[in-house]
């Protein structure tokens, strides 16, 4: 979407828009970034080694912590309504990345939104086998297609201002239920360490931790949605500080109890059913209200790309019939630039407002996620894959590169320490860790 149509959907003043709160927006982030990344952590932090984690972790939380500043800042700078990262890498980079960028973010949400099917999948068939039910795999994604479709079908972000706090909430009690059983481990033996570094596995880990950050394409809407959008930077730092320190303590505590007996969901590995099950129902719940969350930006894009693709076929088709006319050719033109104006502004009333063709973009989207859902045969390796190579491009390299250029002319002391830590990380996680996990997958 270019700047003048950010500016047509600004006109549409009669349209009544609910802010958060900086609380709700909080809260909103920290769900965004509290995904299926941080039960698969605990795995593969026990491949690599509890020292050996650490020092990993930290490179990465701050480099996305520094990313997401990046972003804030620009768009605190524009101070443009309904500002998109793709906006940003237009204003900077030129339309043809910008839409690089809009089809790489389709597929690294896409991505997670397959993540969180198979764990939902995944999920239900371990409940239901506690109850002496075996389903399938292709069963169970059916009975999931019922709660998740009509999800997908949410347009407006303010639905999940006041859903993803009880999402956190119930995120947290199956952490808790996952500490509780790490307590009664311990219980009965005391806790060690066999395996503190390995080097061998570095690769593993890189992009699943990139994952415990996927919240950067939910920055600027969040931003957005606030009533004081200027506050976002300090809700950003203290909503990215809150998830790091639930993601890394889970899984230093969770890898260093369960030892080699920690699966690639970590909630797989509680040994009392009944709180196993527990656990699993209430991280389906958080995750459920994440799904639309995550698929909301790609969902967005591939409506804007269709409305986009309309707006032009309306404008060839006018300028087309009036061109035999005896009236001026700039009036003709005129004239269809006001109607690509009636429609830029009133899109959603007039587009999408039926739902018919949100319901088949949606609907086709959905189908795609559940069919590749189906033939991923590793959870931990697909998701380093997706962090490795989208969540690096998308989350370390491309914020610092229209940061330098956007603040290139600026007074401002450059922090080129950041900018060198950052890229250093992210490509080292999209060069060795993309070939790690293909190695796996393939």
């Amino acid at each position: 979407m270019d700047n003048r149509e950010i500016e047509d959907s600004n006109k549409v003043i009669h349209v009544k828009q609910h802010k958060s709160t900086a609380r709700q927006a909080y809260f909103n982030f920290i769900k965004s970034n509290l995904g299926i990344g941080v039960i698969v952590l605990p795995f593969v932090t026990y491949q690599v080694g509890f020292l050996w984690s650490i020092a990993l972790f930290i490179p990465i939380a701050f480099s996305c912590l520094q990313s997401s500043q990046f972003m804030i800042e620009i768009a605190d700078d524009l101070n443009t309504d309904n500002i998109l990262y793709a906006d940003i890498i237009k204003q900077t980079l030129g339309s043809l990345w910008a839409h690089i960028l809009d089809i790489a973010i389709i597929f690294q949400l896409i991505g997670l939104c397959i993540a969180y099917l198979i764990f939902l999948t995944e999920s239900l068939a371990q409940s239901l086998l506690q109850i002496s039910i075996q389903m399938e795999k292709l069963q169970c994604l059916l009975i999931t297609l019922i709660i998740v479709i009509p999800l997908s079908f949410v347009r407006n972000i303010h639905f999940f201002h006041s859903t993803s706090k009880y999402g956190f909430y119930s995120a947290l009690a199956s952490f808790c239920i996952i500490l509780y059983d790490c307590q009664n481990r311990l219980s009965f033996r005391n806790i060690y360490f066999s395996n503190l570094i390995n080097f061998k596995n570095t690769f593993n880990y890189v992009g699943v931790a990139i994952l415990c950050c996927e919240g950067i394409f939910t920055v600027l809407p969040i931003r957005d949605s606030m009533k004081n959008k200027f506050q976002f930077k300090s809700v950003a730092t203290s909503s990215l500080m809150t998830a790091f320190g639930i993601s890394i303590f889970l899984s230093l505590i969770s890898s260093s109890t369960y030892q080699s007996d920690t699966r690639s969901i970590l909630l797989f590995s509680i040994q009392n059913p009944i709180l196993e099950v527990i656990s699993l129902l209430l991280y389906s719940i958080s995750l459920l209200l994440t799904f639309p969350l995550q698929l909301f930006p790609a969902v967005q894009i591939v409506e804007q790309m269709f409305l986009k693709d309309m707006v032009e076929f309306i404008s060839f088709n006018d300028i087309q019939e009036n061109s035999f006319e005896e009236s001026p050719i700039s009036q003709n033109i005129a004239s269809t630039s006001d109607k690509i104006d009636d429609i830029a502004v009133e899109k959603d009333d007039k587009v999408f407002e039926n739902r018919f063709l949100q319901m088949i973009i949606r609907s086709m989207l959905v189908i795609t996620i559940y069919f590749i859902a189906y033939y991923i045969p590793h959870l931990s390796h697909f998701l380093n894959f997706i962090g490795s190579i989208f969540g690096s491009l998308l989350q370390f390299c491309f914020p610092v590169i229209v940061h330098i250029i956007y603040f290139k002319n600026s007074k401002a002391t450059k922090p080129i320490i950041h900018y060198l830590i950052i890229m250093i990380v992210s490509l080292l996680a999209i060069i060795l860790g993309t070939a790690e996990s293909l190695k796996h997958l393939l």
